[in-house]
C-alpha cells in the first residue's frame, strides 16, 4: 500500500480521537458531539475536492499550493521564506517523505483545525466562560468559511491556531503572574505564525511586547524579576525582529521592517497597484495631508469589517458575505458591551481581547482591497469575537425567552380567569 494512504489514514484517525485527550471534552458529551460535527464537515468537504470536484476556492490558491508543491518535492529543490513560499516548501517536504498526495495536504489542514478547536476550549477556560464552550465551538468551527477553507491545502488553518496557540500561551503567562516556561512557548508560536505570512512575522512582534507589557495583575511579578532577566525577555522581540529581517530580503514587507521604507507609503502603493474586481472597495490610502491619511484609513477599516454593504449585493456569495459582516457587527456591539459591563481582572482580559481583535483586524485592512479576500482574512479574528461576544449574546436571548414566556404564560392566565367569570 502507499505509504501516503497510511499516513492519510493515520491522520484522519488521530483527527476525530484529538479531543479524547483534553478532560473538558470527555467530561461533556455535547461538546464532543459539536467537535465530531465540524470536523464532519471539514472532512466531508476535503472527500469532495480530492475525489468528486472542486468545492469553493479548492481551484484556485489550494489547487496552486498543491500542485506548487508536488513540483518542488519532484525536484527537490527545497528553500526557506517567510509567506506562501514557506507553505508551498513545507508541502513540499511532506510529499517528498511520503508522496504527493491531496487528501494527505488536506488532513494536515484539518489535524491544525483540531488543534484550534482545542485551543479554544482552553482558552474559554481561562477566561472562565465555559459555560458558553459548545455554542463557542458550533459558531467558530461550522462558519461556512471555516469549512470550506479550513478544509483545504490553504495556510490559513495553520495562522489561526499558532495565533491562538500565541494567545494561549500568553493568557497563561500573565495568569501566572510571572515570566515562566509558557513565555517561551508563546514566543515559538508567535515565530511559526509569522512564518505563514509575512505581515504576521511583523505582528507577531507586536503581539509578543503587547504580552509583556499587559500585566494580569498591577503587582504582577512580571515588573519584579531581575534587571538581567528583564533585558534578556525584552532582547526575545529584537532577535525575532531580525529573523524578519533576514528572512524578508526583498519581500513587500522587508522595507518597513529595516526602515527603508514607510510603511503607510508602501500600503498606499500596494492598494493602488493591486487588481482591481467586482468585489473591490475601490479605496486608496491617500497621504495628502494628516486629515485625509485618517480618514481614508478610517475608510478601509469600516469596509474590511462591514463590506459588502446591501447596495452592493449582486450575487449569491455577496448575500453570504453580508450575513458574515452583518453577524460580526452584532458581536462587535454585543462585545463592547460585555467589556463595559465587566470589571476588575475579567475587565482587564477582555480589554486585551479586544484590543487583539482590533489589531489583527486593522493589520488585514491595510492589505485587504476586496471583500473576497476579506472573507478569508476573518478567520483570524473570528474566534476572538466569538469569545467576546457570544456570552452577552446568549444572555440578552435568555432574558428575552424568559420574559417573553412569563408575559405568554400571563395571558393565559388572564384569559382563563376570564372564561371562568
Amino acid at each position: 500500500m502507499d505509504i501516503s494512504i497510511v499516513i492519510t489514514y493515520l491522520l484522519f484517525l488521530t483527527i476525530w480521537i484529538v479531543p479524547i485527550c483534553e478532560r473538558e471534552f470527555r467530561n461533556n458529551a455535547h461538546l464532543m458531539w459539536a467537535y465530531w460535527f465540524v470536523i464532519f464537515l471539514h472532512q466531508a468537504v476535503a472527500f469532495t475536492n480530492a475525489y468528486l470536484f472542486p468545492t469553493i476556492s479548492g481551484a484556485n490558491d489550494a489547487h496552486g499550493f498543491h500542485t506548487k508543491a508536488i513540483e518542488i518535492a519532484q525536484s527537490e529543490n527545497f528553500g526557506f521564506s517567510i509567506g506562501g513560499l514557506f507553505y508551498r516548501n513545507m508541502l513540499g517536504v511532506v510529499y517528498w517523505i511520503f508522496g504527493p498526495s491531496l487528501m494527505l495536504g488536506q488532513q494536515l489542514s484539518i489535524l491544525a483545525f483540531s488543534i484550534s478547536c482545542v485551543v479554544l476550549v482552553k482558552i474559554l477556560c481561562q477566561l472562565e466562560l465555559s459555560r458558553y464552550k459548545v455554542v463557542i465551538l458550533l459558531a467558530f468551527g461550522a462558519l461556512p468559511t471555516m469549512v470550506f477553507l479550513g478544509s483545504i491545502t490553504l495556510r490559513e488553518s495553520y495562522q489561526v491556531v499558532f495565533f491562538m496557540l500565541t494567545v494561549y500561551f500568553g493568557l497563561k503567562m500573565h495568569l501566572a503572574g510571572c515570566i515562566n516556561r509558557s513565555f517561551l512557548f508563546m514566543i515559538m508560536s508567535a515565530v511559526l505564525m509569522g512564518i505563514f505570512h509575512q505581515a504576521l512575522s511583523v505582528y507577531a512582534f507586536l503581539l509578543v511586547v503587547l504580552f509583556m507589557l499587559w500585566s494580569y495583575r498591577p503587582a504582577s511579578r512580571l515588573w519584579r524579576v531581575k534587571k538581567m532577566r528583564l533585558l534578556a525577555t525584552l532582547a526575545i522581540p529584537v532577535l525575532m525582529l531580525g529573523v524578519v529581517n533576514f528572512t524578508a530580503v526583498d519581500r513587500p514587507l522587508a522595507g518597513f521592517v529595516t526602515g527603508d521604507v514607510e510603511l503607510l507609503e508602501r500600503v498606499a502603493w500596494y492598494r493602488d497597484v493591486a487588481t482591481v474586481s467586482r468585489a473591490s472597495y475601490g479605496i486608496s490610502l491617500d497621504l495628502s495631508s494628516p486629515f485625509m491619511t485618517i480618514y481614508s484609513t478610517f475608510l478601509m477599516y469600516i469596509h474590511y469589517l462591514f463590506a459588502p454593504f446591501p447596495w452592493q449585493i449582486s450575487k449569491v456569495l455577496d448575500v453570504y458575505a453580508l450575513i458574515e459582516s452583518f453577524s460580526r457587527l452584532v458581536l462587535i456591539c454585543f462585545a463592547l458591551k460585555n467589556w463595559r459591563n465587566a470589571y476588575g481582572a475579567q475587565r482587564r482580559l477582555l480589554g486585551l481581547m479586544l484590543i487583539l481583535f482590533f489589531s489583527v483586524t486593522f493589520l488585514w485592512a491595510l492589505g485587504t482591497t476586496n471583500y473576497g479576500q476579506a472573507i478569508r482574512h476573518h478567520m483570524m479574528s473570528w474566534w476572538i469575537i466569538l469569545i467576546l461576544g457570544i456570552p452577552p449574546l446568549m444572555e440578552k436571548l435568555k432574558r428575552f425567552r424568559s420574559g417573553h414566556g412569563a408575559q405568554t404564560h400571563g395571558l393565559i392566565s388572564q384569559d382563563i380567569t376570564q372564561l371562568k367569570k
